[in-house]
């Protein structure tokens, strides 16, 4: 089984590609949101505010040149620590569900993801991790099995791209990658990701 850092190098490879200047994306913008601040892009999906707080340089600072110099190593750190670590999905046992939950939480922030896990689960809410989300989880896995759990996590991470959408109809141009990326992290897909996350 791969490691978080070994998996966060393999979905930012995979899903995030080098350099994004989208004008559309909240992450390309120095303030945070569309039309705030400066717009100098992204890479390997990391934002301007990221790259500021792991080199220690204030985030008005930030050019595309910075974004640019980001490299995979310090995307993947970022991840594990950000994504991983901070928001305590180590608290889980570490399985390809995990794994999914961290991605998600790359795109949508911890927070969500741990909400959405908790409503998936059936446990409060709060978007904190703790000891009865954490054994809920684990009691799931256990009786009903990673490859059960993925389907249902699958399912209701791509509800949630959906409410998205009917929120904000013009993310709607971002509906087929986010249904990839979710469809994935699951056993039956394609690409392979779930054999080369288990060998």
């Amino acid at each position: 089984m791969k490691t978080p850092f070994e998996q966060a190098v393999r979905y930012i490879t995979r899903w995030e590609g080098v350099y994004s200047g989208d004008p559309a994306d909240n992450g390309n913008w120095t303030g945070g949101k569309r039309g705030v601040g400066k717009l100098v892009g992204s890479q390997y999906g990391v934002t301007p505010a990221a790259i500021a707080g792991l080199r220690g340089i204030p985030v008005a600072s930030v050019t595309a040149e910075t974004i640019r110099s980001i490299t995979l190593e310090e995307a993947a750190k970022l991840a594990l620590e950000n994504y991983y670590l901070r928001p305590r999905l180590d608290m889980l046992p570490w399985n390809a569900v995990t794994a999914s939950i961290m991605d998600f939480g790359w795109g949508a922030g911890p927070v969500q993801a741990i909400k959405l896990l908790q409503r998936m689960l059936d446990t409060a809410d709060d978007g904190i991790m703790g000891p009865a989300t954490a054994g809920a989880f684990r009691g799931l896995v256990t009786t009903q099995g990673v490859h059960f759990v993925a389907g249902a996590w699958w399912t209701i991470r791509d509800s949630f791209y959906e409410l998205i959408i009917g929120k904000n109809p013009s993310s709607a141009k971002f509906e087929k990658g986010w249904d990839n990326r979710s469809r994935y992290f699951t056993p039956g897909d394609g690409e392979g990701w779930w054999a080369w996350f288990h060998a």
